[in-house]
Formats: C-alpha cells, structure tokens, sequence
C-alpha cells in the first residue's frame, strides 16, 4: 500500500499544474452538471433503443454466441494494446527515452482502466504522461508524447472513417453533414501532424523571439510545448513508422468487432464492417453521454440497420463489446493495484 499511495502522490504531483489550469469558482457546479447532463442523455437514448427491440430477441443472441470467437475477440484487444505500446515506444525512443516494452503495455492497459472508470478526472491519457514522466521525460515532453500518439490515432480512424464514407455504398443522412466533418477533422489532422513534425522547431523559434510582445505570457508554455514537438523534425520515418502501426491498430480493431458480430450469428461481409466500425466509433467520440453509453447502442443499431441486421442482435453486438471493453477495464485496474512503481521497473538500454 506504501508504494501505491507514493505513485498516487507523485501523479497528483504531475497532474496539478494542468488541473489548476482548469479550476475556476463554479467548475464544481458545471462538472456535476456536465455529469447530470450526460447521464440523462444516456438514459434517455438507452430507453430508445431498448422501448424498440425485444429483450429476450437480445438474451437469445447472447445465449448462442459462438464463444470461441468472443475469446479470439478479446485476444485481438491484446493484440491492439501490444500495438499501441510499440507506437508509444517509437515516439519516446524519438524523444532519447527508452522504457521496457512490456512497461508500456502494462501502461496501456492501466490507461484503458482510467478511461473505463474515471473518465471525467484523470483520464488514461493523463495516466500514460504521468508514466513517461516516471520514465526521465519531463512534464511537457511527457504530455506532448501522448499527445502526439493519441493525434495519429485519431487521424488513423478518421481517414477510415472518410474512406468509408466516400467509397461506400451505405446511406448516412440520419447523421447530419457527416461527410463534411469528418473531411474537415483530416484535413486539420494533417496539418497538425506537418506542422508538429516538420514546422515544430520554427514555431518555438519564432515564440522564443517574440516573447517581449503583448501575448508573451501565452508564448512561453507554447515555446515549451513545441519544442518539445521540435524533437520529432527531421525524422519523417518515425512519422511513416507510427501511420503503419496506427493502420494495423484500426484494422486489428476492424477484425475484433467482425468477430463480435460473428460470434452472435450476424452474417455480415468484412467490407460492410470497414464502414460499420470507424464511422461508429468516431460518432462514439462526441463526448455527448457517459463512456459513450447510450451512443453506442444507438449508432451500432443504426449503421448494422442499413446492412438488414435485426435491432436485437445490433444491440446485443454493441452490449457485447461494451463487456469485453469493461472486463478489459478491470484487468487494467489490477495491473494498476499490483505493478510495482513504474520508476524501479524501467530498464534503459
């Protein structure tokens, strides 16, 4: 318990100057309200789709699932962490850190426990600086990392998600202007990831030069973040390296909902769930409900609905992913209760 309640010190420790950058006098108030907004969202769409479907047309679909495909299922989960670890690896060893790779997947997996369990206060992103901080990076190189690893996979999906969108024959006028929002959010993808991998060092620069001006107080931290961006320039192979290993991780993800759908008997071609999966899951990212709940039912119905899958089994396939995704959470959160403190398991090679 000793080492834990160090390693809860020292993350508050990490965590605080971005936390008094959130605080104001009725961010309490909002936060409950957020909270109370999102979970009536929730219920309200859960009770949609549920006044919808007959519930015993679900259990049935649960009760004969193939249950050696939900296990190959939740293997490729594993695979997708293993995936994930190797990226992070490439962008700290871009950066002069070099962690144990097996310390980076137990990482990940304490990541996806935050993100499961604890969404709205640290986050698994936070989780996964405060980590790279343990590791010797500083604070604004360890938030940058994760940062950059998150963009490329958020760029990775949303270029699926276009793709699908453009060459797919699927209907999606019940979500308003799709097309073009998700265009929008590639083309600034791309930008951010030019301009963090090639532009970095002149943008610090050029901070560093006007810093006498009027928004200096603003120029400073954004020197120190792009600088430590600026560590990423002149190295477009890391850059190619990480978009190989962030399409695997979209198709390894593509693969485990295929089998999902199998595993429940819904007779769906692979290329229906190229369009199916990232156009859920970048709906599943507005961050309108908590964990997505509610969202997930309602897209998943939606997008299996245009491919003549019934509402029962649509739904029993986004129940089903959702207790993997949480059976995951909690193997993340015993990884977190028993890893020794981060600090004496690192080797540097």
């Amino acid at each position: 318990m000793g080492s834990i309640s160090i390693d809860v010190r020292s993350m508050l420790f990490f965590l605080n100057p971005y936390i008094e950058l959130s605080q104001s006098p009725m961010s309490k108030n909002q936060y409950r309200l957020l909270i109370l907004a999102k979970l009536a969202i929730s219920t309200f769409l859960i009770g949609v789709i549920v006044s919808r479907v007959n519930l015993s047309d679900v259990w049935s679909a649960f009760v004969g699932s193939d249950k050696r495909l939900i296990v190959m299922a939740f293997i490729l989960y594993f695979v997708g962490f293993c995936i994930i670890a190797l990226r992070w690896k490439l962008l700290l060893d871009a950066q002069g850190l070099s962690p144990r790779y097996l310390t980076l997947i137990q990482s990940v997996m304490v990541a996806v426990f935050f993100n499961n369990f604890l969404p709205s206060t640290i986050g698994g992103d936070a989780m996964r600086a405060y980590d790279t901080w343990k590791m010797g990076g500083g604070k604004t190189q360890s938030v940058s990392v994760v940062f950059i690893d998150r963009l490329l996979g958020i760029f990775t999906l949303f270029v699926f998600a276009l793709l699908a969108i453009l060459w797919g024959n699927a209907e999606l006028s019940f979500i308003p202007n799709i097309r073009l929002w998700v265009a929008l959010a590639v083309l600034a993808g791309v930008v951010a990831l030019y301009v963090l991998f090639f532009r970095a060092r002149q943008v610090s620069d050029y901070l560093q030069r006007h810093r006498h001006r009027k928004y200096g107080v603003i120029s400073r931290p954004l020197e120190k973040i792009f600088s430590a961006f600026a560590g990423f320039n002149g190295k477009p192979g890391v850059l190619m390296l990480a978009l190989l290993l962030s399409v695997l991780l979209q198709l390894n993800v593509i693969a485990h909902y295929y089998l999902i759908a199998h595993s429940l008997g819904i007779d769906i071609e692979l290329s229906a769930m190229f369009i199916i999966v990232p156009v859920s899951i970048v709906v599943m990212m507005i961050p309108l409900s908590i964990n997505a709940i509610g969202i997930r039912e309602v897209i998943f119905v939606a997008m299996f609905a245009l491919y003549g899958v019934a509402n029962a089994d649509a739904l029993a396939f986004a129940w089903l992913s959702f207790i993997l995704g949480t059976v995951l959470g909690i193997s993340g959160g015993i990884v977190f209760m028993l890893r020794r403190r981060i600090a004496a398991d690192i080797e540097v090679t």
